[in-house]
């Protein structure tokens, strides 16, 4: 009764209607914007292995939490869309400002100009580390600096899309941008479970997406997606994540590399610079060269090009000493005089270095320079190392300057002699060593120095243990063992596990000198490199020969400090480089030789042999050793002629294949052998493998037929796989302009070959011996075939020859007389 009363009696005017309530604003907001930040976060752990560490993590949180909640807001109080990422952009400044500079800031949050100058500082520390640290690189404050501006900006780029745009969809993209930077930098990209974590989070912003609809009534904003909906979703997208991680298993190739994972593609392809960021194992790992520099010298030893020196070791890693305070502005007055460089015979070499794609900061020059000229740009200098380096860390691509410097004529009799260095004669930088250094490091450069005497025989002694057979060259192995580097742990590894590449036995080498008591320093730049064959002339007119180096050749080395001498050059990367004269093993070291015969396989220049001793004990040569050089060159001039005759026979065999084949067709012509394909056949693919096999059987103008159509194969005209016989025919005269005589020949050919293979017995019927015959006039299946004449087959075959032959040009009847294509494509029905 109570709704009956309480209903309106049917002829009541009804009154105005009641105001519309207002519209909440939808909960899905939050979650959507949880789900941006979410879906950052879950990305940004792919940059472990990027950063050392967990550290830089925590203000990274704080930081993308901060941008991403500050646009929420925004949106919660109804901003105009275009204020919602100055929001976030205003959020980013003061965590940032919180985080790195609060001391400078008003109230610790709010920038000021001294929290500007702050950040340049922070800028410069991290662009330091990049251009000095290999992947991990050390979280110090420069570095998570850039970590959290990045990452901050890639979250209001995605929170932007996803929530305030309403494009779920195409965050993907700010996502992909914070996945490019490890999968680029880790040599084995970001490995499949950060893979997982990435696509989990961006399904994650999809699936919230759905959510996010603005509601048209009361209603609508409670209305969530149907639980079917939301479970197909998810099913598609764990078998997407599946098939993405699947798949590259099954495609060649994509087994390992870089970004996309297993493809081996390196962003800074084209352009080559020895950024320490773009780790040098990654160029080494390279499947192509990249970043060609041409240099021309007149030394007449083996030139290393370098670029810069790591000589801090005092933490735990390998890193470069910039002294900021002690450079020299410019590259007038350049000398080696601080650099303690005291050779008592120097050479002055002459180089000129030439690149349009060297990109670094690092001037590249031959140990001493002392005259760069040509170098455009604000270089500076440093007296302890020599290192030149551009005062706005930038160098462009385009490189072309002469540089002169000193060699040191070095012999092993100006070492033997030497004492130890004081403890003064270099700064500390270059001998101290961390507290912590690993036992087995210790051990290793005990063991190796065992019976050593003075720091020349040390020095030697290293090395030989280093290129000693228990030590192997390897780009993968590190990678694979997870010590790919130069920090402590990295060393203890390596010398654990005794395989690795250029960058692992530098340091190996300068860690057990420093442990001996020797100054060292690592120097990093390129290998000698190829002759081009070209010369050029310096600026005095000096006659330069060629050379040429790229990424393959990105190599490390180290240097040693011998007191009255100074810093020297050693080689203990086993096929890599070449032995200077005075670090060349007595002959009597089998172990030198097998290294030293690896070099010469890796194609390395042969080292200069040192002086013949004068010691009383050293073998007289043998009284027959006159008559060997004439022997040897006999035997090169033998190794020439068979060489030389080896690849003319290569060259022909093309030719003379074609030729086998053509000859064969002719003889099984004549001789009437043309009923089946047989062993001997050129077509069965039997012995002669140089044809398909087309038909069960084939008569004479089959024969023929095949080599009137193979002819055309090599002159150019490949018939179509679904072309017949005439329309190929029709073709070939047309294309080829054939005289008339060879076209009516062509027609002949293709007339008789289509009656013989188109008119011939039915199943069961066995041709007569020989084959000789062709279907009767009616062509009903098993009627007797007639006899018909084929004399003139061979004829028309070689006059089609003739007319593709005359009206061809000169390089294509080379071709198709060297190089017949019809030995690799045949035309199939």
């Amino acid at each position: 009764m109570t709704d009956v009363l309480s209903r309106p009696a049917a002829n009541t005017p009804a009154g105005p209607p009641p105001p519309p309530r207002a519209t909440p604003r939808p909960p899905w907001d939050w979650t959507a914007a949880g789900a941006s930040t979410v879906a950052v976060l879950l990305c940004s752990l792919s940059l472990h292995g990027v950063l050392d560490g967990w550290s830089w993590l925590r203000p990274l949180t704080l930081t993308t939490a901060a941008v991403v909640a500050a646009m929420a807001a925004a949106r919660r109080f109804r901003f105009p869309t275009a204020l919602v990422p100055a929001a976030g952009l205003a959020a980013l400044a003061v965590a940032l400002t919180w985080l790195f500079a609060a001391p400078t800031a008003l109230l610790g949050l709010v920038p000021s100009g001294a929290t500007l100058e702050r950040g340049s500082q922070l800028l410069a520390e991290a662009q330091a580390t990049i251009m000095n640290q290999v992947p991990p690189v050390l979280a110090d404050p420069g570095i998570v600096f850039i970590a959290c501006l990045g990452t901050g900006l890639i979250a209001l780029l995605v929170d932007t899309l996803a929530t305030t745009l309403r494009m779920p969809a195409a965050s993907g993209l700010g996502l992909l941008s914070l996945l490019i930077v490890p999968a680029v930098l880790k040599p084995e990209s970001i490995g499949a479970f950060p893979f997982i974590l990435a696509g989990a989070g961006y399904l994650l912003i999809l699936a919230t997406g759905s959510w996010q609809e603005r509601p048209h009534s009361v209603a609508d904003t409670v209305r969530r997606p149907p639980r079917s909906q939301v479970g197909a979703a998810a099913g598609i997208g764990a078998a997407a994540l599946v098939l993405a991680l699947s798949l590259p298993a099954a495609l060649p190739g994509f087994t390992q590399g870089t970004f996309p994972q297993g493809s081996r593609l390196n962003i800074w392809t084209g352009q080559s610079g020895l950024n320490p960021v773009v780790a040098l194992g990654n160029d080494l790992r390279q499947p192509s060269a990249s970043g060609r520099i041409r240099y021309a010298t007149d030394s007449p030893q083996s030139l290393y090009l370098r670029s810069t020196t790591l000589e801090d070791f005092s933490g735990r890693r390998w890193s470069p000493d910039l002294r900021e305070d002690s450079r020299r502005a410019g590259l007038q007055g350049m000398s080696v005089s601080e650099s303690n460089q005291q050779a008592p015979s120097v050479q002055p070499v002459t180089t000129r270095v030439m690149s349009e794609t060297y990109a670094s900061p690092w001037l590249l020059a031959p140990y001493a320079p002392v005259r760069v000229s040509g170098a455009l740009g604000p270089y500076s200098w440093d007296p302890k190392t020599m290192t030149i380096i551009s005062g706005d860390d930038t160098a462009a691509g385009e490189l072309d300057y002469e540089v002169q410097s000193l060699a040191p004529n070095l012999t092993q009799a100006d070492l033997q002699n030497l004492g130890p260095a004081p403890k003064d004669a270099v700064d500390p930088i270059f001998t101290s060593l961390p507290e912590d250094l690993p036992a087995s490091i210790r051990d290793a450069a005990r063991t190796a120095t065992e019976g050593a005497n003075g720091p020349y025989e040390q020095a030697m002694a290293i090395q030989a243990y280093l290129r000693s057979p228990q030590f192997a060259y390897s780009l993968d192995a590190p990678v694979e063992g997870g010590y790919d580097g130069n920090g402590i742990e990295v060393l203890d590894l390596f010398l654990q596990e005794k395989s690795g590449y250029c960058i692992h036995f530098a340091a190996a080498m300068a860690v057990m000198a420093r442990e001996s008591g020797i100054p060292s320093r690592m120097a990093l730049g390129f290998a000698p490199g190829r002759s081009t064959g070209n010369s050029l002339t310096g600026d005095n007119g000096q006659d330069l020969r060629e050379f040429e180096v790229d990424s393959r050749d990105a190599h490390a080395w180290p240097e040693l400090y011998f007191d009255g001498l100074g810093w020297i050059r050693f080689e203990p990367t086993p096929s890599r480089g070449s032995v200077p004269a005075y670090a060349v093993a007595p002959r009597s070291d089998l172990s030198q030789i097998r290294d030293d015969e690896r070099d010469l396989e890796a194609g390395n220049p042969t080292p200069p042999q040192p002086a013949p001793s004068a010691s009383p004990s050293a073998p007289a040569p043998p009284a027959a050793a006159p008559a060997q050089p004439a022997e040897t060159q006999a035997g090169r001039f033998a190794g020439v002629g068979l060489g030389v005759a080896a690849a003319a026979a290569a060259l022909l065999s093309p030719w003379a294949l074609r030729r086998r084949r053509r000859s064969i067709r002719r003889n099984l012509l004549g001789s009437g052998r043309t009923g089946s394909a047989g062993a001997g056949d050129p077509r069965s693919g039997g012995p002669s493998g140089t044809a398909s096999s087309r038909h069960r059987q084939g008569g004479p103008a089959a024969l023929a037929w095949d080599e009137a159509s193979d002819t055309g194969v090599d002159y150019g005209y490949v018939p179509q796989k679904a072309e017949s016989p005439r329309t190929y025919a029709l073709r070939l005269a047309h294309d080829a302009r054939l005289p008339e005589n060879s076209a009516a020949a062509l027609e002949r050919l293709r007339s008789a070959y289509e009656r013989e293979v188109y008119a011939a017995p039915g199943a069961g019927t066995q041709e007569p011996a020989g084959g000789t015959g062709l279907a009767g006039g009616s062509g009903r299946a098993g009627s007797r075939p007639t006899p018909d004449p084929f004399t003139g087959l061979w004829s028309d075959a070689t006059a089609v020859q003739e007319g593709l032959e005359a009206s061809a040009t000169w390089a294509t009847r080379l071709r198709a007389r060297f190089f017949p294509a019809s030995l690799a494509s045949r035309f199939r029905h």
